[in-house]
């Protein structure tokens, strides 16, 4: 069998019926695990999940996206998708140096961590002002069983 007979019949194979090395989350995870086999020289595709509305995709079957690979590499492609998530996971962030944050970066983050405050004493006040009406019905309802 020649090389050109390996990529014919790799071709020929339908992408649905070939086994799922990873079901992703989302399409995104989905690209990025495509990538790391696609660094090691598996082969693999993810299938568009169809036509997205109001920003959702719509998919038969499930919430997962599958990376898929050819039958030959299932094995190979889960072990590396596997080194991959323990190399990851094993990088302790907080030691590495990635130099100096453009201003414009510097900026967005800042923004971010103004807007967490924001977001978090909003939440503080939905539930201060939550509380105070639960306790003005209570209050209410003691007054008119009383009275």
């Amino acid at each position: 069998m020649s090389a050109g007979d390996g990529e014919a019949r790799a071709r020929a194979v339908d992408g649905g019926d070939m086994p799922v090395a990873f079901e992703a989350r989302n399409e995104f995870e989905a690209e990025c695990a495509r990538s790391v086999l696609e660094d090691s020289g598996i082969r693999s595709v993810v299938l568009p999940a169809g036509q997205a509305i109001f920003g959702f995709p719509l998919r038969a079957g499930g919430r997962t996206v599958p990376v898929r690979v050819l039958p030959d590499d299932l094995s190979r492609a889960r072990q590396v998708l596997a080194e991959a998530r323990w190399t990851g996971r094993s990088v302790d962030w907080d030691q590495v140096d990635v130099g100096e944050v453009p201003p414009e970066v510097a900026r967005v983050l800042a923004r971010s961590r103004t807007e967490a405050w924001i977001r978090r004493a909003h939440g503080a006040l939905a539930w201060l002002v939550l509380a105070l009406v639960a306790a003005g019905l209570v209050v209410s309802a003691v007054r008119l069983v009383r009275g």
